[in-house]
């Protein structure tokens, strides 16, 4: 749909890996205008190494921040007219780079004119960056919508009427 618009797009989205058998075992980060700009971003702790070590961790799943941050960040540096984050989670946040640069895109002297980010319920929001979400719904430029089962499938075309 939006190769077809005059709008410049860039982002990135997060991918859940499978295994043969179809479990999940860990998310790679893929870039949205170059999906085979993809880099592992978590694993299943029993399927690392020692060499894959991470201090960072999310349950059951390692959590690779160089990796996160090679393709994350440059993709926020662009000038483009939408911008995709998925996500702002638990994984992502580790990145302290990350949430600066995001904290400037949503509220700073880097705004955008439109930006789609997924987000997770606020119930599920770590203590730690509970701030950052109550700004995010307490600001009249952001919309959020809440995904269900019954809504998924409708959400793109919502999203197009929006832009």
């Amino acid at each position: 749909m939006l190769e077809k618009s005059k709008k410049s797009f860039d982002g990135f989205y997060t991918e859940e890996i499978r295994d043969r058998s179809g479990c999940r075992i860990g998310f790679d980060i893929v870039r949205v205008r170059d999906p085979e700009r993809r880099l592992s971003l978590a694993r299943l702790k029993n399927l690392t190494d020692a060499r894959q070590a991470s201090e960072h961790q999310v349950g059951n799943y390692r959590v690779f921040l160089d990796n996160f941050e090679a393709v994350a960040l440059p993709v926020l540096d662009l000038d483009t007219d939408l911008l995709f984050i998925d996500e702002i989670g638990k994984m992502e946040l580790f990145s302290k780079n990350f949430k600066e640069k995001v904290m400037d895109i949503l509220f700073g002297s880097s705004k955008r004119a439109f930006v789609i980010g997924t987000i997770p319920q606020m119930h599920k929001v770590p203590r730690q960056h509970a701030a950052l979400f109550e700004k995010l719904h307490a600001d009249e430029r952001i919309k959020i919508l809440n995904v269900s089962h019954g809504n998924r499938n409708n959400l793109p075309e919502e999203i197009i009427r929006f832009l």
